[in-house]
């Protein structure tokens, strides 16, 4: 029954791209490429889509390609639809014949089509195309998995580095990230992430985070926490962001936490501020998705604070702490501003100044600590503003300072104070 309609499906799609061709081939200026192109895409990917198997959508393709290489003698080689075309039927070809193991290259229907695909090639070589001529080359040389370097890489088995990049530096990298893609649908982790790492690990390659993302999820999901920790230290803020962002759909908010609280304590052993608010921001996000309590979300702030080596990395975590846990908070983050007033960190006069005030902001109804705050800030400044502000808190009467009516304990504030 498949068969038939297969069948029936291949001589549909003769009838309409030959009715394509004869609209079109009356015309050899290249005016009309784009019309063709767009007309013809949408013919194959209609008929493509009534499949959901690779066979039956491999035979669609090798028609489309014996017809696409009848209309490319209508185009001129430097026209960019023909092109984008070719690379998508090529793109689109590989992509399938990744599902087929190495001995079906050698048997029927892949046979059949290996020849179909050289003969097009031969004809279509003109546009140097790089996806159809990487297609040929693989068909050349017996299949999409014949390389015995990228089956030592996905075995995991000893192998030179330059062979390795050799390998790497064969295939382009949209070919690469099909084939990490193809084995991760398929439940061969193992393999994806082999491939993965070498790639993060070769120049040209490694610019896509795709593979990154690939490897350092595998290394979470298999225990390697160690491993991973060797593996995040030069990574940028907005490049975490972007792996985060990219695996929110694919992966648990548990591991999803667990590889950005690894990316925040490697940013912040490094002291770099580069797009740190946004990562803590997406932290506490997935703290709060995962129902952390308040306390336990304290106790791995705190935790992450102990690698930081730049005052300035207080802020982002004061603005998300209140965000969370509110005035249960003020505490834990006056603690932060008096632990890096401590710290014998380098801190500049503007950072000093913003840290006196962010006390003073998170302390409003304690006047000691405000005119305190006040004062330490004129000092630094030298301004008729901060002086202003010195002399309307001493303005206001004495308080007597209540500690059951601050928002934290007496030795916090003492501490404070000092």
């Amino acid at each position: 029954m498949a068969e038939g309609s297969s069948v029936s499906d291949s001589e549909g799609l003769e009838k309409r791209l030959e009715s394509l061709l004869s609209r079109y081939s009356g015309d050899e200026s290249g005016a009309d490429s784009e019309l063709f192109c767009a007309d013809f895409c949408k013919v194959v990917e209609e008929y493509a889509s009534h499949w959901h198997v690779p066979l039956p959508q491999l035979r669609i393709l090798e028609i489309a390609l014996r017809h696409f290489s009848r209309a490319s003698a209508f185009f001129p080689t430097s026209c960019d639809h023909v092109h984008r075309t070719i690379s998508s039927i090529a793109l689109s070809v590989f992509e399938l014949l990744l599902f087929f193991d190495q001995k079906d290259f050698n048997e029927e229907p892949l046979k059949q089509f290996t020849a179909t695909f050289q003969e097009c090639h031969s004809v279509l070589a003109k546009h140097e195309n790089v996806f159809l001529l990487q297609v040929e080359r693989l068909l050349q040389d017996g299949g999409l998995w014949a390389s015995p370097a990228l089956q030592a890489i996905l075995s995991a088995s000893s192998l030179p580095q330059n062979e390795v990049d050799c390998y790497i530096s064969s295939e382009l990298p949209v070919f690469l990230d099909l084939r990490v893609r193809y084995l991760s649908s398929c439940g061969r982790g193992s393999e994806a992430a082999a491939l993965a790492k070498c790639c993060v690990r070769h120049p040209t390659a490694g610019q896509l985070l795709f593979f990154l993302q690939v490897y350092l999820s595998w290394l979470l999901k298999t225990g390697q926490h160690d491993r991973l920790c060797k593996e995040v230290p030069d990574i940028n803020g907005k490049d975490a962001l972007h792996i985060i962002c990219s695996l929110e759909c694919e992966e648990t908010d548990e591991l999803l936490l667990a590889l950005s609280t690894a990316f925040l304590s490697q940013q912040l052993h490094r002291g770099d501020m580069y797009y740190l608010c946004e990562l803590v921001l997406v932290w506490t996000n997935l703290h709060r998705r995962l129902n952390t309590s308040k306390q336990t979300l304290l106790d791995a702030c705190h935790q992450l604070m102990l690698s930081a080596t730049n005052v300035k990395s207080i802020f982002p975590f004061i603005r998300a702490i209140l965000q969370e846990v509110g005035e249960d908070g003020v505490q834990f983050c006056v603690e932060l501003c008096a632990n890096a007033l401590r710290s014998r960190l380098p801190c500049d006069v503007l950072t000093k100044t913003f840290i006196y005030k962010t006390i003073a902001v998170l302390l409003p109804s304690d006047l000691e600590v405000c005119r305190a705050c006040a004062l330490l800030v004129f000092f630094l400044e030298r301004t008729v503003e901060s002086y202003k502000m010195v002399y309307l808190l001493y303005m206001h009467p004495d308080q007597e300072y209540h500690v059951d009516d601050s928002p934290i304990g007496n030795n916090v504030r003492f501490e404070t104070l000092q």
